[in-house]
């Protein structure tokens, strides 16, 4: 969503894009997911279901499903890839000023409500915000944390909500809520709003897990999570759509629709993993062209079957001829994966190439042209090498 500082002083497009914003959302992402959690740190999230507006399968996106989150009782908590002193933490009386700013009544029961900042002369990474502390247990009812220092142009704020589990059981969030200013973009006085909210339900602790279940990757998403009836997402939803959320899906999925989303976010996800889609197989990029001490330039290409092919297994191939050693190299591979979800592949390789003298080459590892491929310039001793073999990764 958008703010504005004053409508009124907006000139006609800005009002244009203000009257866009009344009616609906720029964004709007559902998702439903299942956790598991062995402590200390074992864990896996499955992607039930996902919904984006304007694309028709968001698998691409599934990193934006994940509900992980930080503990108020940790001693560090890392917002935006920043570490923060925690408020609750060891000594944290030693870096924070806590007042008391309120007391509440809930029953029997007592809400102390403790406001919290950087005690002034300090310098480290601090939050501020509130802590709402129920005397049934003395623990973290309300918990509202943002950084202290917000960088130019964006901010953010979060909240957790924690209640007993099934009315009687240990304290455990119910609630998150996440709100995202971003203060560059947009027109004069304006700036967009990013708000998300995650419930948790169905909460068991002190349960037997299988550790296989967390085996893995700590985020997995099936295909079929994407293509789930409005009923089901009915059945989930706290709260029903309200009108500009069912206008966002509308016009957004028809603008998706007409401008192939689908198809341009998939092409920059293949970019990203130096694969350029062509039908059911893929143009391995890093197979183009290459230069070195010793091949001088070398040109080829390589090929790889995609999921229209199959998801459950991938047969690849290269070529290619270095003009300064005048010889051709090649190779191939097959790439079993019996389970698509999990991060779990069985690889046969084939290669008939060169490699460094005295260096260390990893097979089926591609060389990417990064800060340290200058390198490559200089080496102007290598060896002829025939392998094969299996990896399982």
């Amino acid at each position: 969503s958008a703010r504005y500082s004053d409508p009124a002083t907006l000139d006609t497009n800005d009002r244009e894009v203000a009257e866009f914003f009344e009616k609906q959302h720029l964004l709007l992402i559902e998702s439903a997911t299942s956790k598991r959690f062995i402590p200390p740190s074992a864990e896996q999230e499955e992607v039930l279901a996902m919904r984006v507006s304007g694309l028709k399968d968001p698998s691409l996106l599934a990193l934006a499903a994940s509900t992980k989150t930080f503990s108020i009782y940790a001693p560090q908590i890392v917002l935006s890839e920043k570490t923060y002193v925690g408020p609750i933490g060891p000594a944290s009386t030693k870096h924070y000023l806590f007042l008391l700013e309120d007391t509440l009544y809930q029953g029997s029961d007592s809400v102390f409500v403790i406001s919290y900042r950087p005690r002034t002369g300090t310098k480290f990474e601090g939050l501020k915000g509130l802590l709402y502390v129920s005397t049934d247990g003395y623990a973290v009812q309300n918990a509202i944390a943002e950084p202290m220092e917000q960088e130019g142009g964006f901010g953010m704020k979060l909240q957790q909500l924690h209640a007993r589990v099934n009315g009687t059981g240990p304290w455990f969030p119910h609630q998150l809520n996440t709100f995202l200013f971003l203060d560059f973009v947009g027109a004069d006085g304006a700036g967009f709003v990013g708000i998300g909210r995650t419930y948790l339900k169905d909460i068991a602790v002190d349960v037997e897990i299988p550790r296989r279940e967390v085996r893995g990757p700590e985020l997995v998403m099936e295909r079929l999570s994407t293509r789930r009836e409005e009923a089901f997402w009915d059945s989930l939803r706290v709260d029903t759509l309200d009108l500009r959320e069912r206008t966002t899906y509308q016009v957004i999925d028809s603008i998706g629709e007409a401008e192939k989303l689908d198809a341009k976010v998939k092409w920059l996800g293949a970019l990203g993993n130096g694969r350029l889609p062509l039908g059911p197989v893929d143009l391995l990029l890093d197979r183009l062209v290459w230069y070195d001490g010793y091949q001088g330039f070398r040109l080829g290409a390589g090929l790889a079957t995609n999921d229209k092919v199959s998801r459950y297994f991938r047969v690849g191939g290269y070529g290619a001829y270095g003009f300064n050693d005048a010889a051709w190299k090649y190779g191939g591979f097959l790439e079993l994966t019996p389970w698509p979800a999990r991060d779990l592949a069985l690889k046969g390789y084939y290669e008939n190439d060169v490699a460094e003298s005295g260096g260390v080459a990893f097979p089926g590892l591609s060389r990417s042209l990064g800060p340290e491929s200058y390198r490559w310039f200089y080496v102007d001793r290598m060896d002829r090498i025939e392998r094969w073999g299996a990896e399982l990764a």
